[in-house]
């Protein structure tokens, strides 16, 4: 979610009409999606301690959920950047009407994202934002690398201590194809109880 909720925020940015926020929102995207996800858990655990005042980089390093934290601020800030491409593309698919409907009733800037533009941007953009939903939730068998104790990790762990590695990753694999079918089921659920298809989208647009 913390994902989704920065990606919004930089995709307002990228259609603000001031030219410092939109290069703002530019550089973030071009950097997290130019550089893999695998470099930013690398660089979050190892290397962001060492960058830090010392007493702070003790600190860090000394707390035992540090592996955790540095995981979820990578896959956050790297999957941002893709939800944030999506809902850009969101924003040009709703009519310029709704938003001269909005400015004609009152609404400031704020306003007209919370009640008029977010919950369309939203809805038109759901079918690919499950998608990064299910492709976030694949990624985390990276934190393996930053002894991040996930699915593949306790693989690893079973084998090295009951020598049945088979037996682990298989049962490994029917878990994240069972998760992962039942995110992108769900999503396909709400499309249809929303009425989410091409035809709606275009006609939406004229």
């Amino acid at each position: 979610m913390l994902s989704f909720l920065l990606g919004t925020i930089v995709a307002i940015l990228r259609v603000s009409r001031i030219k410092l926020l939109q290069k703002l929102g530019i550089i973030y995207v071009k950097i997290f999606q130019s550089i893999p996800v695998l470099f930013w858990l690398l660089f979050l655990y190892y290397l962001l301690p060492e960058l830090l005042p010392s007493g702070l980089g003790i600190i860090l390093n000394s707390y035992i959920h540090f592996p955790v934290i540095a995981a979820i601020m990578a896959l956050t800030l790297d999957n941002a950047s893709y939800v944030s491409d999506i809902l850009r593309n969101g924003r040009f698919l709703i009519p310029d009407t709704q938003r001269d409907v909005a400015i004609s009733t009152g609404l400031n800037r704020v306003q007209q994202y919370m009640h008029i533009l977010l919950p369309q941007m939203f809805r038109v953009t759901l079918p690919p934002l499950g998608t990064r939903l299910v492709h976030n939730f694949k990624n985390t068998t990276l934190c393996m690398v930053i002894t991040v104790n996930e699915m593949m990790w306790s693989t690893q762990h079973i084998d090295s201590l009951t020598y049945r590695g088979v037996e682990a990753i298989i049962a490994a694999t029917v878990f994240y194809v069972s998760l992962s079918i039942l995110m992108a089921s769900s999503v396909i659920v709400l499309e249809r109880y929303l009425k989410i298809d091409a035809a709606s989208i275009i006609k939406a647009r004229v």
